[in-house]
C-alpha cells in the first residue's frame, strides 16, 4: 500500500514537470502567442500548478488551496481585475475560508475507524484548542492516534504513559496561528509527515539511550501547519 502511494506521488509530480516543461518548450519555440505565454510562464502559474499537485497527488487539500489562492490572486492582479493594494482585502477573508474548509475536511477524515467509533473510543485522541491552551496526558495502552487542532492557541500532548496499538496509527495535526507539542516515549517508532507553510514542525527527539523501537507499532504524525509551529520530542 505504501509503495503504491509513493508511486502515485511520483506520477503526479512527474506530470507536473511534464506540463511545465512542455509549456516552456512551446513558448521558446514561439508556438504559444506572447500574450498567452505572459500569463502561462510565471511564478503565479507555478504556484497554482503546485497547489493542484498537493490536492491531487499528495492528498493535502489545505496547502493546495492556499497555494492556488495565492497564485490566483496575483495572477488576477496581472490581468488588471483589481489593483495590487486590494489584494490584502481578499487575502485575509480567503484565509478565514481556508480555515473553515480545513476544519470541515478534517471532520470527514475517518482513517481506520468510523466517526462514531472514534467518538466512543478512549484509545483515540481528539484535541481541539482554540483561543487558549490545553495540556493532556494520554495513558491508553492501545493508542490508535487521533486529531489535534490548534488555532490561536496551543496544546501539549503527553504520551509518556501510553502504548501504541499494533500497525500504523496516525495523528492528524492542524495548526494555524498557534502551536502544538507532542511528547512520545523513546521506544516508539515515529514518522513525521507534517507539511508546513509559513510555519514549521520540528522533530526534536534526541536520546543517548540505545532503544530499538517496535517496527510493528508505528505512530505517523501528519497534517498541516501555517502561521504557527509544532514539535515532537521525547517524553521525560
Amino acid at each position: 500500500m505504501g509503495e503504491k502511494h509513493t508511486s502515485d506521488k511520483r506520477f503526479w509530480l512527474g506530470l507536473l514537470f511534464v506540463i511545465i516543461g512542455s509549456v516552456w518548450l512551446l513558448d521558446n519555440l514561439d508556438i504559444i502567442p506572447w500574450y498567452y505565454s505572459r500569463y502561462l510562464i510565471n511564478w503565479r502559474t507555478f504556484l497554482i500548478l503546485l497547489g493542484v499537485y498537493f490536492i491531487v497527488g499528495r492528498k493535502k487539500p489545505e496547502p493546495g488551496i492556499i497555494l492556488i489562492a495565492i497564485g490566483g490572486v496575483f495572477l488576477l492582479e496581472d490581468l488588471y481585475y483589481f489593483d495590487f493594494r486590494d489584494i490584502w482585502h481578499v487575502f485575509w477573508p480567503a484565509i478565514v475560508i481556508v480555515i473553515g474548509i480545513s476544519l470541515i475536511l478534517r471532520r470527514n477524515r475517518s482513517g481506520r475507524h468510523t466517526l462514531d467509533e472514534k467518538k466512543n473510543d478512549m484509545d483515540y485522541l481528539d484535541d481541539f484548542a482554540v483561543f487558549g491552551g490545553r495540556e493532556r496526558t494520554v495513558d491508553s495502552q492501545n493508542f490508535k492516534g487521533g486529531k489535534i487542532t490548534a488555532m490561536f492557541g496551543g496544546s501539549q500532548i503527553n504520551l509518556a504513559s501510553a502504548d501504541l496499538a499494533p500497525g500504523r496509527n496516525d495523528i492528524d495535526v492542524f495548526v494555524m496561528f498557534g502551536g502544538t507539542e507532542i511528547m512520545v516515549p523513546a521506544n516508539w517508532s515515529v514518522q513525521v509527515e507534517v507539511f508546513s507553510l509559513l510555519g514549521g514542525f520540528s522533530d526534536k527527539r534526541r536520546s543517548t539511550v540505545q532503544v530499538v523501537p517496535d517496527p510493528d507499532k508505528v505512530l505517523v504524525i501528519k497534517g498541516f501547519v501555517m502561521f504557527g509551529g509544532g514539535e515532537v520530542k521525547l517524553a521525560k
